[in-house]
């Protein structure tokens, strides 16, 4: 969500709108993000990845850092080849996970600086919310790295690695993650965002036939202010800037200050899913279009981005309440997301306290990858 860990925390820490709801059982399946794997080195990537896999989750989320893989400007940006890349880190966690049975969604941001000019954006976070100047640079990686994972490439010391679900950058409705999002009081990050899916998708599929590109990845924000734009706003500039109609999904970001079943309304949270589902039915093509929660959950702690916190107990009860609400057993949501596998010091939603231990969650958890798991193209090996 809002805060991920990164390396030096670590260290220094050491429904459907408009159709019918299918039979009982049927609905979205309950995934995972360890957002650790992004700061680990490549070497601590298979212990992440077994803690993860003992939690009995078939679908794993993951941080993948443009500016990991691609630190220097390659010549030839589309050939996953191309020396400039280095694919250490990426080929370690993506093989890694396919092998030990996962269905990994790839979020793909943090750009290099050869590719915003230097500049690093928000000040006080240590990756690089700014974002690329030029759109088709960022498009040029997709394609190389859809390439790379797309089943049939002979990848050095792995063999062939399929991975499918590829989202277009992370929460770019919020300053945090994608900057600038205003220049002056004229909107820019959503126009950018537009040039940057209408070019990553076809260069996605062309890769991959299979894949799923997922757009929108929206931060969870109610209103529009100088820190970014709300969820239904983002989902309208979309619109209003050119999104294409093309063989992309949308995914959401849930992370509300009330229960599940609570009939306050907040958006985004699990009472306004339709609402956020009519407003992406109105996008080209939008109501043929799934909503992946790519991150959910709810905070055990206060933090310094996070006033509201819940009980342990609570945190159990409402993950089992998010899988029994009509909209989530609904085909419209595939999966939802919890963020994340281990608490960090700035947000503590895990279902692992910042030491290693057990929440009641986590029971709940592995309890629920039995009784949701991932169905047509999510499943494992698909």
């Amino acid at each position: 969500m809002i805060v991920r860990i990164t390396a030096p925390t670590m260290l220094a820490a050491a429904v459907v709108a408009g159709a019918a709801l299918p039979a009982m059982g049927a609905g979205a399946a309950i995934g995972l993000q360890d957002d650790r794997m992004a700061a680990s080195q490549a070497a601590e990537i298979p212990g992440r990845i077994a803690l993860a896999q003992a939690t009995g989750t078939q679908v794993l989320r993951i941080d993948l850092f443009w500016a990991t893989a691609a630190p220097t400007k390659p010549a030839n940006p589309t050939n996953h080849l191309d020396p400039a890349y280095d694919w250490t880190w990426a080929d370690t966690t993506l093989c890694g996970v396919v092998k030990a049975g996962m269905q990994p969604i790839v979020s793909t941001w943090n750009a290099p600086g050869w590719a915003t000019g230097g500049a690093k954006g928000t000040r006080g976070v240590v990756w690089n919310s700014k974002a690329p100047l030029q759109a088709q640079d960022y498009a040029n990686f997709m394609s190389a790295l859809a390439t790379r994972y797309n089943g049939r490439t002979e990848i050095p010391g792995q063999g062939t690695c399929k991975v499918k679900f590829y989202e277009i950058w992370n929460e770019p409705n919020l300053s945090l993650y994608f900057a600038p999002q205003y220049s002056g009081s004229k909107v820019v990050s959503s126009p950018k965002y537009v040039q940057m899916a209408n070019l990553a998708v076809p260069a996605i599929r062309r890769a991959n036939s299979s894949a799923v590109p997922i757009v929108g990845v929206t931060g969870p924000k109610g209103k529009s202010d100088s820190t970014g734009r709300g969820t239904l706003d983002w989902i309208k500039d979309l619109r209003t800037y050119g999104l294409k109609p093309g063989p992309w999904q949308y995914s959401q970001h849930i992370y509300p200050a009330v229960g599940p079943t609570s009939t306050r309304r907040v958006v985004p949270s699990w009472g306004t899913l339709p609402e956020i589902a009519s407003a992406v039915n109105r996008l080209p093509g939008g109501k043929s279009k799934k909503i992946y929660i790519t991150e959910a959950s709810y905070t055990t702690a206060k933090t310094t981005y996070r006033k509201v916190a819940f009980t342990t107990a609570q945190q159990r009860t409402f993950m089992q309440q998010i899988f029994r609400l009509p909209f989530v057993k609904s085909s419209r949501v595939p999966v939802v997301i919890w963020f994340q596998l281990q608490d960090n010091p700035d947000w503590p939603g895990g279902i692992r306290t910042f030491a290693g231990g057990q929440k009641p969650a986590y029971a709940t958890f592995q309890q629920l990858t039995k009784t949701n798991p991932p169905k047509g193209n999510l499943r494992p090996g698909s």
